[in-house]
C-alpha cells in the first residue's frame, strides 16, 4: 500500500462512515477528510474537516519482511492489550477488504505526543531524560507481567528453547540477505548458540514488543510520561530479556554523532547525561518485584546483532552504502560486548592455543586464526573423523561412469561447515572470505589436511580454490555474478582444463588447443586431459586455457582463458582417469575433447593473450595449498603409525620399544618439521614481500619440489612399519601416498622447481656483497 493510494481512495470516506465506532469516537454524525499524512512506514494520519480527532491506519509493514507478519494478530494484541489499561492507541475496528485502500489494515485513535530520536532525547535535561528511561522500564516490566491467559494466548505458548530459534531465525536472515563476508557477524552466530543462558524465572515466556526502543514509544506533548507504545508489528511470545535488551542497547554501542543510523551511549554516558545503566535495569527488576539483577548482556548482543542483520538486509534492497557501513559497525559493537563478556576469549581458545604453544610458536597469527583453527578441529573430532572411513569406502564402490554423482553425507556436512562459519577460509579479501593471511591458511590448511574429505567439507578444495581466486582478480560483474557466486555458495563445482595428452604441458608455450576469436566469441578446438571435477555432474562450468595467437614471437601473450558452460554438447568427457587404480570419487579426471566450441565474448577471462600471467598467480597459491594438504595427510600417517607401533608385536618386543624403529621415527619427524618450516616461511613471505617477489616464488618452489617427495617418502616408510594392512583401504594410507605421488606433477613437476630454485639461487648469489669481501671467496693463487 503506498501513501498516494491512501490519499486517492474514494472508498475510504465511504467505508469510515459505515462504521458506527469510528462516527461514535469523532462524535460528528458524518466523517469528513481533510488529508492523510504518511507517520512511519505503512502508517497514516487521517485528519477531518468537522472535528480535531484524529484516526491513524495501520496497514501490513514489510519493515520486519516475514510473510508471518498478520495484521490480524497486531490487531488483536492491541485490543486485548488497550482491554488491560496498557498504554496502547486504543483500536476501532478492523478492515479485510482490500479494495478500499488496496490493503488491509485497521484504525486506532490518535494521540498528540513526542516521539524521541537520539538527538532530541539527548537535548533533554539529565531529570527528563532519567524519568523518561525509568517510565519506559517500568511500563516494559509491566507488558512483561501480563500472563498470556489475560491475553489469550496461553494455547500459543511454546515450551521449546525460544533463544535456539533465535539464533536459527538470525542465521537464516544473515545467510538470506549476505553481500559480504562479515567475519564479525559470524563469530556472534557462531557463539550465541554454544552460550545459550540457563533459564531464569523474570526471562519468561511473555508477550514481548519486538522492538522496544524510544522511537517507538509516544510521550506526552509536556510531561516525561508514556501515552502510548506503538509499532506491534514484531509482537510475538519470547523472552522478556529481549526486550529489555533492546531499552538499553545504545549503552553497548559506542558514540559516534551520527554517523551511522544507529548512534549510542558508550563512552559519553556522563557527557550527555543519561542516567547510569544500573539505575535503569533496577528499576525494570524493582518493577517486577526482584531485587537480583542478572547478566543480560548475551540478549544486548542478540539486540545488536538484529540491528545489524537489518541494516544487511536494506542494504541488499537498496544498494545504500551506508547501510553496510551501519552494518559493520553494529558488527563490530556486538562482538566487543562478546569479547567484554568473556575476558577477551570468546571461544576459550587462549588456554588450548597456550598449551600448544610450540605450534604457534611466535609466528604472527591473530586471535581470529586460532579460533577458526579450534572450531574446524572440534568439527572433525565431531563431525568428520568418525564417518570419514565409511564414505571413503562408499567412494571406492561407486562404477567408473562418465558422470559423477555427490556424496550426501559430504553435502551434509558441507551445509553445516557454512552455517558455522568455517566457509572459504583460504580467500584473503575480507569482501568474499574470512580475510586469513596466506601464514594463517597454512595453519589452518595443515588441519584441515588430517582428513582427505577435509578441504571440500570446508569450501577449500581445488579446483574451485583457484577458479574462486581467478573469478575474484580477473572476471567481469557479469563472469562474478553467473560463476563466482555459485561457486562460494558451494552451490556448484567447476573444473580447470590446462594439462594436455600430447605435450609437455609444464612448458604452456607447447599447447595445442585453440581458442580463434570469431564474430561475437571464440571457437575453442583440441584437447585437454587430467581436467579435474570434470565429471562431477555438478560441475556447471570450467576454466579453460589455450592458444589464442599463433604468432609466437611473445608467446607470453599467446595464452588465454576462457569461461565453457556445462554441459554443451561439443564438449565431450571421453573418459576419466585414474591414479595409480585410485579413482577420486566424485571429482576425479578426465579427458576432455572440444569440437568446434562456441564461446560468446562476454566469457573471455580477463585479457586476450593474459593467461600466462593469470596462471602464474593461480598456480603459486596452488602449489603451496597442495603441499600444505600432503603434510597434513603426512602428519596423519605418522600419527597412525605410531598408533600401530603400540600395539604390534615383533620377536616378542612391541614396535615402538624398537631401537631401530625409533631412530628411524625421529628422522621422518625432523623431514616433516622441515616441510612444515619450509610452508609457513612461504606462507610469510607472501604476506610481507607480495606474491611478485623472487623470494616468495623461491620459496613456493622449494616447497613444491621438496615436500611431495619428502611426504611420499615419509608415507612409504608408515605403510612399511604399518605392515600389510597399510596397504589396504582399511587404512588412508594408500590415498595419502597416492596423492602425495600424484602431487609431484600438479601444478609444475619437481624437476622444474629444482631447475628455478637453482636459477634464483645464483640470482642471490649475484647480490650478495660478501662475495667481494677479502678472504670470503676462494683463495686467489
Amino acid at each position: 500500500m503506498s501513501f498516494t493510494q491512501v490519499q486517492e481512495s474514494k472508498k475510504l470516506a465511504h467505508h469510515l462512515n459505515s462504521h458506527s465506532t469510528v462516527l461514535m469516537f469523532l462524535d460528528v454524525r458524518v466523517a469528513q477528510i481533510e488529508k492523510v499524512e504518511q507517520r512511519v512506514l505503512q502508517t497514516y494520519i487521517v485528519s477531518f474537516k468537522n472535528t480535531n480527532k484524529k484516526i491513524v491506519l495501520h496497514s501490513k509493514s514489510y519493515t520486519f519482511g516475514t510473510q508471518e507478519h498478520k495484521l490480524e494478530k497486531d490487531y488483536l494484541i492491541v485490543q486485548k492489550l488497550s482491554s488491560l489499561n496498557f498504554p496502547v492507541e486504543r483500536p476501532i475496528f478492523f478492515c479485510d477488504d482490500k479494495s478500499i485502500i488496496g490493503e488491509k489494515f485497521y484504525a486506532t485513535e490518535y494521540l498528540e505526543g513526542r516521539r524521541f530520536g537520539n538527538q532530541e532525547l539527548i537535548n533533554l535535561t539529565f531529570e527528563e531524560k532519567r524519568i523518561i528511561l525509568i517510565e519506559c522500564a517500568k511500563t516494559l516490566a509491566h507488558l512483561h507481567s501480563i500472563s498470556l491467559n489475560q491475553l489469550g494466548l496461553e494455547q500459543q505458548e511454546d515450551k521449546s528453547n525460544h533463544y535456539q530459534i533465535i539464533c536459527k531465525q538470525l542465521l537464516d536472515l544473515y545467510k538470506q540477505n549476505e553481500t559480504k563476508i562479515s567475519t564479525n557477524i559470524e563469530d556472534i552466530l557462531y557463539w550465541l548458540p554454544m552460550n545459550i543462558p540457563t533459564k531464569q524465572v523474570l526471562d519468561n515466556l511473555c508477550l514481548i514488543h519486538g522492538n522496544f526502543q524510544f522511537q517507538n514509544i509516544l510521550f506526552h506533548p509536556t510531561e516525561p510520561k508514556i501515552l502510548a507504545i506503538l509499532e506491534w508489528q514484531g509482537a510475538q511470545i519470547g523472552n522478556a530479556f529481549t526486550d529489555l535488551a533492546n531499552l538499553i542497547s545504545p549503552y553497548y554501542i559506542p558514540y559516534n554523532n551520527e554517523l551511522y543510523t544507529y548512534d549510542g551511549w558508550q563512552g559519553v554516558e556522563t557527557l550527555i547525561g543519561v542516567p547510569i545503566l544500573e539505575e535503569v535495569v533496577n528499576s525494570y527488576f524493582n518493577a517486577r518485584n526482584s531485587f537480583e539483577i542478572p547478566d543480560i548482556r548475551y540478549q544486548v548482543i542478540i539486540s545488536i546483532l538484529a540491528k545489524s542483520i537489518d541494516q544487511q538486509k536494506k542494504y541488499k534492497r537498496s544498494k545504500e552504502k551506508q547501510f553496510q557501513i551501519n552494518s559493520e559497525f553494529l558488527s563490530q559493537a556486538g562482538y566487543s560486548v562478546i569479547l567484554n563478556k568473556t575476558d577477551q576469549d570468546p571461544f576459550q581458545i587462549r588456554k588450548r592455543a597456550l598449551s600448544d604453544g610450540s605450534l604457534w610458536s611466535s609466528w604472527p597469527v591473530s586471535d581470529r586464526c586460532k579460533s577458526y583453527y579450534y572450531r574446524i578441529k572440534d568439527f572433525l573430532i565431531e563431525n568428520v573423523f568418525p564417518i570419514e572411513k565409511e564414505i571413503l569406502d562408499q567412494t571406492r564402490s561407486r562404477p567408473n561412469s562418465i558422470s559423477n554423482k555427490g556424496i550426501p553425507q559430504v553435502e551434509a556436512l558441507q551445509r553445516k561447515a557454512k552455517q558455522l562459519g568455517l566457509w572459504n577460509l583460504f580467500i584473503s579479501e575480507p569482501f568474499y572470505g574470512k580475510g586469513l593471511t596466506s601464514l594463517e591458511y597454512v595453519f589452518i590448511s595443515e588441519l584441515m589436511g588430517l582428513s582427505y574429505l577435509a578441504h571440500e567439507i570446508f569450501n577449500c578444495f581445488a579446483p574451485e580454490t583457484g577458479n574462486i581466486k581467478l573469478l575474484i582478480g580477473y572476471g567481469t560483474q557479469f563472469q562474478k555474478e553467473k560463476y563466482l557466486k555459485p561457486l562460494l555458495e558451494g552451490e556448484c563445482k567447476s573444473f580447470f582444463a590446462m594439462t594436455e595428452k600430447r605435450v609437455s604441458s609444464s612448458d604452456p608455450n607447447n599447447f595445442e588447443l585453440t581458442i580463434t576469436p570469431t564474430n561475437g566469441g571464440f571457437i575453442v578446438n583440441g584437447g585437454k586431459w587430467f581436467v579435474s571435477s570434470a565429471p562431477d555432474e555438478r560441475a556447471r562450468f570450467g576454466i579453460v586455457m589455450g592458444k589464442s595467437n599463433k604468432d609466437m614471437k611473445n608467446p607470453i601473450e599467446s595464452q588465454s582463458m576462457i569461461i565453457v558452460d556445462m554441459p554443451n554438447p561439443n564438449i565431450k568427457i571421453l573418459r576419466q582417469l585414474e591414479i595409480l587404480n585410485f579413482n577420486d570419487y566424485p571429482h576425479s579426471y578426465a579427458e576432455i575433447e572440444f569440437d568446434n566450441v562456441f564461446i560468446p565474448q562476454e566469457n573471455l577471462l580477463g585479457k586476450l593473450g593474459g593467461a600466462f600471467k593469470m596462471a602464474q598467480g593461480r598456480l603459486l597459491g596452488g602449489r603451496l595449498h597442495h603441499c600444505v594438504r600432503q603434510i597434513g595427510l603426512t602428519r596423519r600417517c605418522l600419527d597412525l603409525m605410531m598408533i600401530r607401533s603400540e600395539s604390534r608385536v615383533i620377536f616378542n618386543q612391541k614396535l615402538k620399544d624398537n631401537n631401530s624403529f625409533l631412530e628411524k621415527l625421529g628422522q621422518m619427524e625432523i623431514a616433516l618439521q622441515n616441510c612444515r618450516l619450509l610452508s609457513l616461511n612461504a606462507g610469510l613471505l607472501l604476506d610481507t614481500v607480495g606474491s611478485q617477489n623472487i623470494q616468495t616464488i623461491m620459496a613456493v618452489s622449494q616447497c613444491k619440489a621438496h615436500i611431495p617427495k619428502t611426504c611420499q617418502k615419509l608415507i612409504d616408510q608408515c605403510i612399511q612399519a604399518f605392515g600389510a594392512e597399510g596397504l589396504t583401504g582399511d587404512q588412508p594410507l594408500t590415498v595419502s601416498f597416492i596423492f602425495a605421488r600424484a602431487i609431484r606433477f600438479m601444478d609444475g613437476p619437481c624437476e622444474l622447481h629444482l631447475k628455478q630454485i637453482a636459477k634464483f639461487a645464483y640470482v642471490n648469489h649475484l647480490f650478495n656483497d660478501l662475495n667481494n669481501v677479502q678472504g670470503y671467496g676462494l683463495a686467489k693463487l
